[in-house]
């Protein structure tokens, strides 16, 4: 079955549990994290979806804390994470809890940061390509791509490309149930858990708009910075902004910074891109140039963002944008500090226009250049290199 499939963290999430007390496992709702956890057969499993668990857990928190244990959705129960603490330091032993969640464990969404120093924070993201078609894990985001060969075809990029990755719907081949599957969801998201991301004075109708306005904005081949969403969904600054950051809390929106700028020129991007699709009420990342590179763009960050929790490393990441409205539509750093540019293009061969600015923001920074095309096989050009798409997969 689709949402059974393996996940390249399993390792990482062992390795942590012999080092940490706790380890908190957050992610969107339906990215898979319950099903994820009930491989790991010694722990027992609660989920304060219960309502008798949740009751338990807000009145005596303790009587539910028998190690090892998971605990499901818990910043439904803020009273967890002292009681927590409590018992991992009156007994620091690995390997204690799990607790998951649906947003972000932080000052923000008024969980306290009871845990810090004794917890590992770790992300599940939706399916990775290679997950979604059972492939080992390769992190082609930390090696060098001209010794690299694609082994994902270009049918398979394209399918993934539009039915994103989530595990309950990545597989459905009705456009029709994976539209209703994800209104079904974004419901879920804006009306059930932004009360948790936005405690208070929650407005589901703005943040809809936040989300909606994004996916226009990237349609329209711009980037979706703080200041156009603002224009568009209209409302006080101080509210579109808390609405933005719940979005963001709840991890189906994430935040891109301009590489060398202020915090004004950050972009948002959904997190998945058939969540960016619906939000458009389309079914086709190929429906144009600018929603098929906006897809291409969101797929590349979440396999980014995916491989460096499973590898642990640091997930910086940026973009840039020249004066001209020239794009790198991604920008990493590799296992030896060394920035790495992404230009995103549909074109097999980029006009060596296109490619200037990728190429003077690799010269300033010392690193490497890619452009991610149509091509079918690796082309070395003056300073550039010119990939298939699906080689980083």
């Amino acid at each position: 079955m689709p949402h059974t499939r393996d996940r390249h963290l399993t390792p990482s999430i062992q390795k942590n549990l012999k080092f940490w007390p706790v380890i908190c496992l957050v992610g969107a709702r339906q990215v898979g994290k319950s099903t994820f956890l009930k491989q790991f057969k010694k722990f027992t499993y609660s989920t304060l979806d219960d309502s008798g668990i949740n009751e338990l857990a807000v009145r005596n928190p303790q009587s539910i804390l028998t190690p090892p244990c998971i605990l499901d959705e818990a910043q439904k129960a803020p009273a967890l994470f002292d009681a927590v603490k409590m018992q991992v330091d009156q007994k620091r032993i690995p390997g204690q809890f799990i607790l998951t969640g649906s947003v972000r464990f932080s000052k923000r969404t008024l969980i306290r940061e009871s845990l810090t120093g004794r917890a590992k924070v770790i992300q599940l993201h939706p399916f990775m390509c290679s997950e979604a078609l059972e492939l080992p894990f390769d992190d082609r985001w930390s090696s060098t791509l001209s010794n690299k060969n694609a082994r994902i075809k270009r049918a398979d990029f394209e399918r993934i490309l539009s039915k994103g990755g989530m595990p309950g719907i990545f597989a459905t081949r009705n456009s029709a149930e994976i539209l209703s599957y994800w209104r079904t969801l974004i419901d879920s998201y804006i009306y059930r858990d932004l009360l948790f991301a936005v405690p208070k004075n929650s407005k589901p109708a703005v943040a809809l708009k936040v989300l909606k306005s994004i996916a226009e904005i990237l349609a329209l081949g711009e980037n979706p910075t703080f200041a156009r969403i603002l224009r568009k969904v209209g409302g006080t600054r101080s509210q579109v902004e808390k609405h933005l950051l719940g979005l963001e809390d709840l991890m189906i929106v994430n935040r891109v910074p301009h590489l060398g700028a202020s915090s004004t020129k950050d972009i948002f991007l959904p997190f998945d891109t058939a969540l960016f699709l619906s939000l458009l009420n389309l079914d086709s990342a190929q429906h144009d140039a600018a929603i098929h590179i906006s897809c291409m763009q969101i797929r590349m960050l979440g396999e980014f963002l995916a491989s460096r929790q499973i590898t642990d490393q640091p997930s910086e990441v940026f973009y840039a944008e020249s004066n001209q409205g020239h794009k790198i539509h991604l920008i990493t750093k590799n296992t030896k500090n060394r920035y790495c540019f992404y230009h995103i293009s549909e074109d097999a061969i980029p006009h060596d226009y296109e490619l200037r600015f990728l190429r003077a923001q690799a010269l300033q920074y010392q690193g490497s250049a890619v452009a991610l095309t149509s091509t079918q096989k690796p082309v070395s050009l003056p300073s550039v290199l010119v990939a298939p798409w699906e080689l980083m997969l």
